[in-house]
């Protein structure tokens, strides 16, 4: 019986008591206690279960284990390096070094019994399926044991990419003599491109995708479908690349002579689309920002009826109050006795005559040294 993913155990006698297989287990980087028992029951997570949609796909699953199992290497860089690996057997020789770096891991052993012996059955496997069904099971053997919808990452199901590009499509686009390019910011595996293709058989397929596996896994598909178009890893809103690849029917003259290929890698200044898909999806986020701003409705402001004055404003008032009435008191006339002014005149002695300069009477001009 499971309970939201817990399987429980059966319950012992001494529910304190560390049953065997429970002791403390030593580690390189610390200490794992041993989980103990609650309620005299032993709680222990159990495994994500693989769940496939297509029954082709279980056939690719049991070669898959069994490269995990030869090569002694988890199920995910197995995965990986096993995509790798078919994308570059399909490269017509032009990217061996690829191929060399993904099956590093997998040479140990005698021949026939290692991991890399089972990579060209893994790529017939999924080649007869696409031919007999033409199912995604790469794609459905990535998230039903790979990553299990790993940062809400679920594939968009052909039923429903069906209708996305049957509601998206122009069916004037095909007949005005213009290259018809369809593009997928976020490809996945590439169904929705796959499902455009087929209403048009002439266009240029353009998948993107951040995560390089999903950039792969839609490569394949497009090109063991004989389709056209190019596919770029890299971040669609940051503009950020990693690689590109340009799928599509070549030939190719090696050292093994002449090879057909349908991916080849090409650099990210030689692809033709990148700057025009970056400068569309740059204008639609920004006409997007601008339809989403004039929809929000902006309140009317009111001007405010009360006006707060900041504190420093009124002390300079105040000073500027005061300076003004010293002034006023200074220019006052001062009422005094003939006597007192006769005695304060002769005191002083004789006036000089001196001729009034002008501005003499103006007031002294007013400056922030002076005010304060």
């Amino acid at each position: 019986m499971e309970c939201g993913g817990i399987e429980p155990r059966p319950e012992a006698d001494n529910p304190l008591e560390i049953q065997p297989g429970l002791e403390p287990r030593s580690h390189e980087r610390g200490f794992f206690l041993p989980l103990l028992p609650l309620s005299g029951t032993i709680y222990t997570p159990s495994m994500a279960k693989e769940f496939f949609s297509y029954p082709e796909t279980q056939q690719l699953f049991q070669t898959l284990e069994e490269i995990t199992r030869r090569s002694k290497v988890s199920r995910a860089q197995a995965f990986e390096d096993t995509i790798r690996a078919s994308v570059a057997a399909l490269a017509a020789e032009t990217m061996e070094s690829e191929y060399f770096d993904a099956i590093k891991a997998h040479t140990k052993g005698e021949i026939g019994e290692r991991g890399v012996d089972l990579m060209p059955v893994f790529l017939a496997q999924t080649i007869d399926a696409m031919s007999r069904t033409d199912n995604d099971v790469l794609g459905d053997l990535f998230q039903g044991s790979i990553s299990y919808g790993e940062h809400s990452l679920y594939l968009t199901p052909p039923s429903v990419a069906q209708m996305m590009a049957s509601m998206t499509s122009d069916e004037t686009e095909d007949g005005d003599g213009r290259e018809t390019l369809i593009s997928d910011p976020c490809c996945g595996s590439g169904i929705p491109l796959i499902e455009a293709g087929k209403l048009h058989p002439q266009a240029e397929l353009i998948g993107q995708d951040i995560d390089a596996r999903c950039a792969r896994l839609t490569a394949l598909n497009l090109g063991l479908r004989q389709k056209y178009g190019w596919v770029i890893c890299g971040n669609t809103l940051t503009r950020e690349v990693q690689f590109v690849y340009r799928i599509g029917s070549f030939f190719h003259e090696g050292a093994q002579g002449r090879r057909r290929g349908v991916i080849r890698e090409v650099p990210p200044e030689q692809c033709p689309v990148l700057p025009e898909l970056q400068q569309r999806i740059k204008r639609y986020l920004l006409d997007t920002l601008d339809e989403e701003s004039s929809l929000v409705p902006v309140p009317e402001q009111s001007l405010p009826q009360i006006i707060e004055i900041p504190d420093w404003v009124l002390r300079l008032e105040q000073c500027y109050l005061q300076r003004e009435q010293s002034e006023d008191r200074q220019k006052s006339p001062i009422h005094i006795s003939e006597e007192n002014r006769a005695e304060r005149d002769s005191q002083k002695g004789p006036a000089k005559s001196q001729k009034p300069s002008p501005g003499d009477d103006d007031d002294p001009p007013k400056t922030q040294q002076t005010l304060f």
